[in-house]
């Protein structure tokens, strides 16, 4: 079993540093634990109390009666050194050490973090942190952070070297729909490295995507060999801070490590498949496309909807990212007109503009017409202002088209404030985006991982 089993799917969790007063760290990350449901056994450590939270508190991890599988520490910085040894000798699986206060702030807490290194590693232990966030597994409820975070199981995986920004960024895209399987806040990485979670979600069969948030990377070869194995089953997203001159040396003082600079970074994400994106929602909606639709096998994309403008607006975005909006024939444009009833004003010639036609039935059989074509690789359909929100039934059939079809498919809604949460709510298997700009954006990101797996195929079959 890989080691790091025992942080994503613990059987039992130690809190050191477990407190009852409210606004101590680890009277957060234990009250997130517990009220979050987590499914296995909990045990407070703490030396100058008996109970912690009602559950009976030990004054050590080596006091507990069976070996945790992981434990969290959250003590001053101080005492964490000592806490660590005393955890691994006592025989605990994985560590989370949130407290922060070490490679970040000097030469005296480099040291101390190499210590922490030396004696995890020394022990085959694997450790989150120090000056982290800590963990979420929503698969086994667990949600140990200091923020109140909850989730249905879902596939995207989430491996953030910042804290908060991290957090917030789950948050959010807890809220816009994003279902999230694990996220790891890996802080300064003194034992336990980026890669080294990447290459143990590639393997995991709850996540189909992984989100990655990097400052630095302090194995750049094995990342590209890692990645690039991992990018061959599941598509990786990352958001790289410290592009930069000023960024980068704002990302080395954060977490302590040399961020280095950004186009050795950029090639080394082509090199390994790795989808690199430049703003936070990208992020979010890039990850939340992958998970939800196949690869774009192609550029070319067909364009439904009730707008002109928006129908122009989505023309330019996809062919400045370098993506095609095939005209269709004077056949095809005929047939269009015909099977789907379009008023004699629409255009049809791709994009389909219904110039303001508010009618379901004539957008659907556009779309559904639009990917049976052998010259359109995926589509966008731009729902109408009304009827708010759209029908179940306009729903299903967007589902269905695109099941049928094997081809990727998302919904652009942009007429009302709420409408992208809404209609989202209404569909797990199609995305819902708010502009052509995030549209484009998912776009290009499943032609470029769609692209990256014609060539390994390729190369695959040229090497055998």
């Amino acid at each position: 079993m890989n080691r790091l089993q025992y942080l994503f799917k613990p059987g039992s969790v130690a809190v050191v540093g477990a407190s009852d007063v409210e606004d101590k760290y680890g009277h957060k990350v234990l009250r997130n634990i517990v009220e979050g449901g987590f499914q296995g056994r909990i045990y407070p450590v703490n030396p100058n109390a008996d109970t912690v939270l009602g559950l009976k508190a030990y004054p050590r991890v080596a006091a507990i009666p069976e070996r945790v599988d992981l434990a969290f520490i959250i003590i001053p910085a101080r005492l964490v050194a000592d806490a660590v040894k005393e955890a691994v000798d006592a025989g605990a699986r994985s560590l989370v050490i949130i407290t922060a206060g070490f490679g970040e702030t000097g030469e005296e807490g480099r040291k101390t973090e190499a210590a922490i290194r030396d004696y995890c590693k020394a022990a085959n232990v694997p450790a989150v942190g120090p000056n982290c966030m800590g963990i979420c597994s929503f698969p086994v409820q667990l949600a140990a952070t200091m923020e109140r975070l909850r989730s249905e199981p879902g596939h995207v995986s989430f491996i953030s070297q910042s804290g908060t920004y991290g957090i917030t960024t789950l948050n959010y895209g807890l809220r816009t729909g994003v279902a999230f399987n694990s996220f790891i806040s890996s802080g300064n990485e003194a034992v336990t490295r980026f890669t080294e979670y990447l290459e143990y979600l590639g393997e995991d069969p709850d996540t189909s995507v992984i989100m990655g948030y990097i400052e630095s990377l302090r194995d750049g070869d094995r990342f590209v060999r890692i990645a690039r194995e991992v990018s061959r089953k599941k598509p990786i997203v990352v958001m790289k801070f410290g592009r930069t001159r000023k960024g980068s040396v704002a990302a080395s003082s954060h977490t302590g490590a040399l961020a280095g600079s950004h186009s050795v970074y950029r090639a080394a994400f082509r090199q390994s498949g790795v989808i690199e994106v430049t703003r936070t929602h990208d992020l979010l909606n890039v990850a939340m496309a992958l998970s939800m639709q196949p690869p774009l096998r192609g550029r070319r994309i067909g364009i439904a909807g009730a707008s002109g403008g928006f129908a122009v607006a989505a023309t330019d975005v996809l062919e400045e990212l370098d993506l095609e909006v095939p005209t269709f024939s004077p056949e095809l444009q005929t047939y269009i007109r015909t099977e789907a009833g379009t008023m004699p004003y629409a255009s049809v010639q791709n994009p389909i503009d219904l110039a303001a036609d508010l009618r379901p039935a004539p957008l659907l059989r556009c779309a559904d017409i639009v990917l049976q074509q052998d010259n359109i690789d995926g589509a966008v359909v731009a729902l109408p202002a009304r009827p708010f929100p759209p029908g179940e039934n306009t729903i299903r059939e967007i589902e269905r088209m695109q099941r049928e079809s094997g081809k990727p498919v998302v919904i652009c809604y942009y007429a009302h404030p709420d409408g992208v949460g809404t209609i989202q709510s209404m569909t797990q298997q199609i995305p819902v985006y708010k502009s052509p700009e995030e549209v484009g954006e998912v776009f290009r990101a499943l032609h470029q991982y769609g692209d990256f797996l014609a060539r390994q195929s390729w190369s695959h079959a040229t090497d055998s």
